[in-house]
C-alpha cells in the first residue's frame, strides 16, 4: 500500500508517495543527509550545484556497486564450476550416481 512520504532536504520539502518499506526511505534519506554533510562540511556551495555534487555521487556509488556485484557473481559461477567439476569426478555413494 503506498503512503505519503514527506521530507525536507536542500531547504526544499518534498512529499512522494511509495510503497517501499518505512525503513527502507530512512535509509535512502540517511545516506543522501550523509552525503550532503559530506561536501558542505568541505565548502559551502550553492544548493543546485550540491544537488548535482549528489546526483553524481549517488551515481558513482551505484556503478561501483553493480561493479562489485558483478564480480562477486563471476566468483560465485566459478566456484560452482569447480563444485559441479568435484562432484563429477567423486566415486558413487550409496549407489547414487
Amino acid at each position: 500500500m503506498a503512503r505519503e512520504v514527506t521530507f525536507e532536504f536542500l531547504g526544499q520539502c518534498f512529499t512522494f508517495r511509495s510503497e517501499l518499506p518505512e525503513e527502507e526511505i530512512k535509509e535512502v534519506l540517511n545516506y543522501l543527509e550523509s552525503k550532503k554533510q559530506e561536501i558542505e562540511n568541505y565548502k559551502k556551495v550553492p544548493t543546485y550545484k550540491l544537488a548535482i555534487w549528489l546526483l553524481m555521487q549517488v551515481a558513482y556509488d551505484y556503478i561501483q556497486t553493480k561493479k562489485e556485484k558483478e564480480k562477486l557473481e563471476d566468483l560465485l559461477k566459478g566456484q560452482i564450476v569447480k563444485v559441479e567439476n568435484f562432484l563429477k569426478n567423486q566415486p558413487t555413494f550409496l549407489g547414487c550416481p
